[in-house]
This record gives structure tokens, C-alpha cells and sequence, in this order.
């Protein structure tokens, strides 16, 4: 990176600027420490040497691989695990070695390759020490080219090939190295081994990575023990190894290091934006069931609200008729009694009295109590019934995805949170249910529409039963003002004034109960709305944390799929202008 030029350069600032966003994303998304370290150890790598990593299992002969690449016996050999950290081999005046942190160990040697490449010799993927896989797995994604190496004796493990899918994952160039060919008798053997491990690869991966069948133990012979430079040929040619470091040599020349060391932080810009767009694209599926949960929860409750308002008008329907028909009975009363000829008996005003509450009120305070009490009771059984309904349907969301993983935890906590919302949203609205007591509630309420319909009616009469307020102002009282019960006006002027007297008193009494039923109707219809529109607000702020993370949630994974898309769209044309052929000036 020390030799670019303005061309090479802009693209490295570009890219520079794309991990920093990659990085700022992770962290705003809250992705696990080691997607946001690798992130900002990708934008330092952009500064270091080339980075060749070597990958393989413990005993497919990396560091003898490693040893006949330098041309020196850099990296110990053996036939158990011998490396228990990542080794970094870089250039160095003097063979010294460091240790940069508990599982990197930093090697310096003499050797000219090295001023330009830095060699990272990993622990086995099979090795016994689990931990040395996730040590391996760390330096992948930084990688800048891959050597993955396999043995001849047993080629392509089944651990080398999850490997292998991780590197492909990566976006990382591999080469693929047969070590160990002395191991196979003849040509024959060569091209079946090479056949299985391209088919197995082609297949697997669908790549087809160059692929070197070598001896490391050959190639170091002739390096460092040939006693001629016939020799030294000869073992070299026999070791493929000559083919092998003029493909590589040829690959890592300056423009090809360039191009390798830009186009490899893009490879672990794409997984993470998959990863991470998965994870996205999951949970933007699951609320969009959500959404359908708590759309489906507010239509239920939209369907009760006119449900209710339905059957209400019904019921206040029966009670107007409860009115209607003592009004009609007055009608009657009043052409029936209010006569000359009962002069004598309207005189007595107790007996009047008496046979207008018999006759004409009659049982209508026992009627519209008992239609007040059933609205009641209605009202409270519904509302109970629809609490249920709720509860139902948000404890079936929850048991069917609470424990749902498919959606990948990337440690921002989001699975916990909803769950934890779905579980409080659930246990509230059970309580209430539990805690629902019918006959309290309905006391409650029947003491609402009395007191509701005593003020409509502007009376003093308080919780008594609403029949009592009717029975009370269409009662006797008003014949006095009518002049009905008198007996100066019957003695006097009966014989002209009394038919007046009669139709004002059937009138006014007709007024006076239709006016009744229309403020009877208003007081208790805007007590029921208030409390069913109570009823049903409590409703919805039982739901309401749940349905407030769906909506925050939804725009926040909105945003991040915009984002990985944007990180995406970048990488991709980055990769394309790093890829092209370059035109000389």
C-alpha cells in the first residue's frame, strides 16, 4: 500500500471509508465485539504487508510447507499439534520472535520474501485444542491469499471441507496445495487424487481454485541439503514445488499484491453484509407478522366497539319501549278518568294518585331497572369476553415465536427483548383477566349510568335505580300543576275548562315522558360510550409496548437493510474497478 498511485489510491480511500461505515453500522446494530473489531482490524490491515495465510489440518505438513517456501527451517515441525498460536513470520535483520498477545506469536527472519509478504502459519482445523479452529477462523477474513493445504494421503477431510466453505464464504482467493505427493506411487495415483479433490471442491464450493500437487520435504532438500544445482533441479522439479512458487511469485508481483490487498477487506465486507442482511431480512419477516398480531388485535377490537354499539342500540331500544307504553297508558288514562262525570272522584286526590301509579306507571320502574341491570351485565360479560379474546391471541404469538432462533443472534438483543415484551404484555393481560371481578364492575358501572341519568335529569335522586328516576318525574306530581286535582276549577268551570285541562295534562305528560326517554337514552348511551371507549383504551395500552416495538423495530431493520444494501452496491463496484484491466497512461 506503500506504492500506490492516484488511480489505486482513490480506491483506497474508498475503501477505507467503507469499512469505517461497515464498522459504524455494526456498532449502531449492536454486533457481537469480534464483527466490529474485525471490521476496524480491516482498515488497519490496509496498511500492513501483504497478508499469506497458511490453513490446513496439523498433520497435512504446513510448516514443512512453510520451511521449503522460505528456503529455511523457519516454522517446527512434527506429527502432533506444534503450533498453539497463530505464528506471523516478518521480515527481520535478526531471527527474534515476540509475543503480540496470548494466541499470536510474531516470528522476524532474514529472508528477502518476507520485506513484501507476511506469512501467518495457523494451528490445524483439526487440532486437538478446539480453540486453535477459532484462532484460525479469526485471521481468515483478514487474509489477503489463502494456501490451503491438504495431504496426499488423506485428501480433503471432511473438517477441511467446512473450511473451505468458510474461506469461499470469506470472498477470499484460495490456492490449493496436495502436500505429500512423494507419498503417491505413480501418475496414476496423482490423477485420481486430483480428480477427487477438484470434484469435491467443484462440487462443494462451486469454485475451481488452482490447485499444486507438491512435496514440501523434496523442496526443502533442494534448498537447503542439494550438494549440486543439478541436484538442486532435479529434487526441485520432482517436488512440484517449482511450479507451484513460479504461479504464486508471478501472482504476488507488485500490481497483483496491490489488487489482492484492495479486493481482500471487500470479500469480508460481503459476508458480514449477508450475515448480517439475513438477520435482517429474518426479523423483518417476523414483525411483519407482528404487525399482523397487533393489526389483527386493533381490528378485533374496531369489530367489537360497533358490535357493542349495535346490540346497545337494541337493548336502549327495549327500554324506550318500556316508556313508550306507560306514555301510551296515560293517553288512555287520561281520556278514561278525566271527565265530568268522575268529578267526585278526582276530587280525592290521594285515590287519584294512587290509581295513576297503578294504571299508568304501573311496573315500569321494575322494568327499566331489570333492562338497566341486563345492559349492565352485558356490557361487563363482553368486556371480560374480549380481555380473554386478547389474551388468546397474544399468548399464541408468543408461544409460537418466544423461542424462535432462525432469525440469528448477532448480540443486540433483540430476540430477548421481544420475548421479554411478548412474556410482560401476556402475564398483564392474563392479570387482568384473573383479576376481573364481574360483580365490582358491575357495580361500578350501574352506579355510573344512575348517577349519569340522575344529573341528565337534573335531580337529587343520586344511586337509586334508574326506574326510580323515571317513576319520580313522571309520577302524580305534575297533576297538580296541571290543575287536574282541584276543586275550585272542577266546581267552578269544569263544565268549560275541564276538556282543556285534560288534553294540557295528556299533553305535558306525553312531552314530559318523551323527554324523559330522550335524556334517559343520551345519559346512559354517553355512559356506555365512555365506558366501553375505557374499556377498550385499557385494551390498547395492555398492547401498546408490543405494538411500539414492532414499529421502532421495523424502522430500525428498514434502515439497516438500506444501509447493508448501500455496503453492498459499494463493495461491488469497487471490486469491478479493482478487477478491470488497467490502461497505461
Amino acid at each position: 500500500m506503500r506504492i500506490l498511485d492516484d488511480e489505486r489510491r482513490k480506491l483506497a480511500d474508498r475503501e477505507r471509508a467503507l469499512l469505517e461505515r461497515l464498522a459504524q453500522f455494526l456498532r449502531g446494530f449492536g454486533g457481537p465485539p469480534e464483527d466490529v473489531e474485525l471490521a476496524g482490524r480491516a482498515l488497519a490491515d490496509l496498511e500492513e504487508l501483504f497478508m499469506l495465510v497458511i490453513v490446513g489440518e496439523f498433520n497435512s505438513g504446513k510448516s514443512a510447507f512453510i520451511n521449503a517456501l522460505l528456503g529455511a527451517e523457519v516454522s517446527e515441525e512434527g506429527v502432533t499439534p506444534t503450533t498453539d498460536r497463530i505464528t506471523v513470520l516478518r521480515y527481520g535483520e535478526d531471527r527474534t520472535e515476540r509475543g503480540r498477545r496470548a494466541s499470536v506469536l510474531e516470528k522476524f527472519y532474514p529472508n528477502e520474501f518476507l520485506r513484501e509478504v507476511s506469512i501467518v502459519d495457523t494451528p490445524g482445523t483439526n487440532a486437538i485444542i478446539r480453540e486453535h479452529e477459532e484462532l484460525s477462523r479469526g485471521f481468515v477474513p483478514r487474509s489477503d491469499l489463502v494456501l490451503f493445504i491438504t495431504s496426499a494421503d488423506r485428501p480433503l477431510s471432511e473438517s477441511e471441507r467446512g473450511y473451505l466453505e468458510m474461506i469461499r464464504d470469506w470472498g477470499k482467493k484460495i490456492l490449493v496445495v496436495v502436500n505429500k505427493v512423494d507419498l503417491l506411487r505413480d501418475e496414476e495415483s496423482i490423477e485420481k487424487v486430483r480428480g477427487f479433490v477438484q470434484d469435491g471442491i467443484r462440487s462443494m464450493l462451486d469454485l475451481s481454485p488452482p490447485l499444486f500437487f507438491v512435496s514440501a520435504m523434496l523442496a526443502t532438500k533442494a534448498k537447503t541439503a542439494a550438494t549440486s544445482e543439478i541436484e538442486r533441479r532435479a529434487l526441485l522439479s520432482a517436488s512440484g514445488f517449482d511450479k507451484l512458487e513460479s504461479y504464486v511469485f508471478g501472482l504476488l508481483d507488485e500490481e497483483g499484491r496491490v489488487r489482492l490487498k484492495l479486493e481482500s477487506p471487500l470479500g469480508m465486507v460481503e459476508e458480514l453484509s449477508r450475515r448480517y442482511s439475513r438477520t435482517v431480512d429474518g426479523r423483518m419477516d417476523l414483525l411483519a407478522e407482528d404487525f399482523k398480531t397487533s393489526k389483527n388485535v386493533e381490528a378485533q377490537l374496531s369489530l367489537f366497539v360497533e358490535d357493542m354499539k349495535r346490540d346497545f342500540e337494541a337493548r336502549i331500544s327495549e327500554i324506550d319501549n318500556i316508556i313508550l307504553r306507560m306514555s301510551e297508558r296515560g293517553d288512555t288514562w287520561f281520556e278514561d278518568n278525566v271527565r265530568l262525570g268522575n268529578f267526585r272522584e278526582l276530587m280525592q286526590r290521594d285515590k287519584v294518585q294512587r290509581r295513576f301509579e297503578t294504571e299508568v306507571v304501573g311496573d315500569t320502574e321494575t322494568l327499566i331497572n331489570e333492562k338497566v341491570d341486563a345492559l349492565i351485565d352485558w356490557l361487563v360479560d363482553r368486556n371480560l369476553k374480549q380481555w380473554r379474546s386478547v389474551v388468546e391471541y397474544v399468548n399464541r404469538r408468543r408461544q409460537t415465536n418466544y423461542d424462535d432462533q432462525m432469525i440469528g443472534a448477532v448480540g443486540d438483543n433483540f430476540e430477548y427483548n421481544r420475548g421479554r415484551i411478548l412474556n410482560s404484555v401476556g402475564k398483564n393481560a392474563t392479570e387482568v383477566v384473573r383479576n376481573y371481578d364481574r360483580e365490582e364492575e358491575a357495580r361500578h358501572l350501574s352506579g355510573a349510568i344512575q348517577n349519569a341519568v340522575a344529573q341528565t335529569a337534573a335531580t337529587g335522586i343520586g344511586a337509586v335505580g334508574i326506574g326510580t328516576v323515571v317513576v319520580v318525574l313522571a309520577s302524580t306530581r305534575f297533576l297538580d300543576a296541571t290543575g287536574i286535582i282541584a276543586a275550585g276549577i272542577i266546581a267552578g268551570f269544569g263544565l268549560f275548562i275541564l276538556p282543556n285541562r285534560r288534553r294540557k295534562a295528556r299533553d305535558e305528560f306525553r312531552e314530559r315522558t318523551e323527554a324523559l326517554r330522550g335524556k334517559l337514552t343520551e345519559a346512559v348511551g354517553r355512559q356506555f360510550d365512555s365506558e366501553l371507549n375505557g374499556s377498550v383504551e385499557r385494551m390498547r395500552e395492555a398492547i401498546a409496548p408490543y405494538t411500539r416495538f414492532v414499529r421502532t423495530e421495523h424502522a430500525r431493520m428498514s434502515e439497516a437493510q438500506e444501509t447493508l444494501a448501500e455496503l453492498t452496491a459499494e463493495s461491488d463496484a469497487l471490486r469491478a474497478e479493482i478487477s478491470a484491466p488497467r490502461v497505461e497512461p
